[in-house]
């Protein structure tokens, strides 16, 4: 899978940043219409905040560079 920086709305609660409402893709944004799975991870390096999502008829992965605040677009395939 690869893996390029992409822009991201949010809803920000008391925590920050909590989870992605849309995303920006070929100039236009799309909403997010459900998070199908959210995760923390760690890389060896960097901490991730991971959502597997729907949104625009595909599944997606958007991870965010907990450090670094930068969010990053994984395709995973058609949304069933």
């Amino acid at each position: 899978m690869s893996r390029a920086s992409v822009r991201v709305r949010t809803y920000s609660g008391y925590r920050g940043e909590q989870r992605p409402t849309a995303l920006e893709r070929e100039g236009r944004w799309i909403l997010v219409e459900e998070i199908l799975d959210e995760a923390v991870e760690w890389d060896g390096e960097r901490v991730w905040r991971r959502f597997r999502i729907r949104a625009g008829g595909r599944v997606l992965v958007l991870r965010r560079d907990e450090q670094g605040g930068a969010w990053f677009l994984e395709e995973e395939g058609e949304a069933t």
